[in-house]
């Protein structure tokens, strides 16, 4: 054969390996981008407290010249107010259509009581311990891009804490949810109330007590 046909193959083998790698590279270019997508889920606890009382009133006695004694009233306001607020943040990184986890938090020991029964004969005994407990902050989320900038979420976060008041009991709050959100948007997820009145009736006197407090849950989902 002439050294043209040679020449015309070769070309037509190189043009067509070229061919054939473009469109290798601009089918697997857009998989990669859309599998390199990274989403960042912000999940933010707020807690507001606030303690309120309100004191009116006085007693005492009086002792006469003649021995007697007779009560006395004096009139007399007091109040005082307290006001928390407390926010605690977690935020984790998961590729689109994955799952992570995070958990940031501490063992606390606590007291356990358990209460064993023998059945072969039919007595039971209560047997105390020291166990622990993770207390912190803690989030499962799977995240995944949908059209129209949007963002499907199910997620678990959960935090905890040790009471402030110092009875050792440990307090938490969690939220499962699986939502469609905005990208970028802040979003309540849940949240709870609690309203506390107490009226103490003193001689000739009236206290008022009221605590109220509130912990929301906040999600931010961001797509890059």
């Amino acid at each position: 054969m002439p050294p043209s046909y040679h020449r015309c193959v070769t070309r037509l083998a190189i043009v067509g390996a070229a061919v054939i790698a473009a469109l290798m590279l601009a089918g697997a270019l857009p998989i990669a981008a859309q599998m390199a997508r990274q989403i960042r889920v912000d999940v933010q606890f707020r807690q507001t407290g606030s303690q309120s009382r309100d004191a009116a009133g006085g007693g005492g006695v009086v002792i006469t010249e003649r021995g007697s004694v007779r009560p006395r009233g004096a009139a007399g306001a007091g109040a005082t107010e307290t006001r928390v607020q407390r926010s605690t943040g977690i935020f984790t990184l998961v590729q689109d259509g994955g799952e992570s986890t995070l958990t940031v938090a501490q063992q606390v020991p606590y007291a356990q009581i358990a209460f064993y029964r023998d059945y072969a004969t039919g007595a039971g005994y209560v047997a105390s311990g020291i166990a622990f407990r993770d207390v912190g902050t803690a989030l499962k989320v799977r995240a995944s891009v949908l059209p129209d900038d949007r963002i499907r979420v199910r997620l678990t976060p959960t935090i905890s804490y040790v009471a402030t008041d110092g009875s050792g009991i440990i307090e938490f709050t969690e939220a499962t949810t699986d939502v469609i959100v905005p990208n970028g948007r802040p979003v309540v997820l849940a949240g709870s109330t609690t309203d506390t009145n107490a009226v103490t009736r003193q001689i000739l006197g009236i206290s008022r007590e009221q605590s109220t407090s509130e912990t929301t849950v906040v999600l931010t989902a961001t797509a890059r």
